[in-house]
């Protein structure tokens, strides 16, 4: 009997190629070496916790229209333990001095801006397909934080700590698993494929550090 592809493989399928221009984008690589500059990964930190907000806002917008059981599912796995990433960020932000003030008063970058709306758009238009829009940031972190743990780089260390932890781990595979319970379609494939792109063009941005917008 032919066994089925599950819908997370079929999708990371599709963009060939451009999974590993995301997972190893010049900025992972050399976060991982340990020569990525400091004022390029504390901009990226800053982006990055603006993009957070926002998707955390999308993906409780798109579970109230999700089944139930499977809402909770994914909820319970990736709010249930929200200490675990605080903690790392917190001493994160504390080595490089970050404030909440400073997050909250810089503006978006122009692709973090892009791609929260396209996380907020799929949100709007149905749980399966917000899935596969959200699924490259929540599986390539992960991929990326095993790549990373063994930098020499005791702040880049910390940061690749979270995404390789168990914890994140256990999130991880409840998205999964739950997108794996639908059939690809086109719309699913175009809304996870756009998804890579953005996350490439996000690490090209924390390199360029390039201006914001309000």
């Amino acid at each position: 009997m032919r066994q089925v592809a599950k819908a997370s493989q079929v999708l990371r399928g599709h963009v060939g190629d451009l999974w590993e221009q995301y997972v190893r984008h010049p900025f992972v690589v050399s976060l991982k070496e340990g020569t990525l500059p400091r004022d390029a990964f504390r901009y990226y930190l800053i982006q990055d916790a603006k993009y957070v907000a926002e998707m955390q806002r999308a993906v409780i917008r798109a579970s109230s229209m999700a089944p139930l059981e499977e809402a909770v599912e994914v909820i319970t796995a990736v709010f249930g333990n929200p200490q675990r990433g605080k903690e790392v960020h917190e001493r994160l932000y504390s080595a490089l001095s970050i404030t909440d003030e400073e997050v909250r008063n810089t503006g978006f970058n122009l692709v973090n801006y892009a791609y929260t709306r396209h996380l907020h758009y799929y949100a709007s238009q149905g749980w399966p397909l917000f899935l596969a829009a959200w699924a490259p940031c929540m599986w390539g972190y992960r991929e990326i934080g095993a790549f990373a743990a063994s930098t020499a780089d005791p702040i880049y260390r910390e940061w690749a700590s979270f995404y390789s932890s168990d914890d994140y781990e256990r999130r991880v595979a409840a998205v999964l698993d739950v997108l794996d319970r639908y059939e690809v379609t086109l719309d699913m494939l175009r809304a996870f494929l756009n998804s890579v792109r953005f996350e490439i063009m996000f690490w090209e941005a924390a390199l360029r550090m390039e201006p914001t917008i309000y």
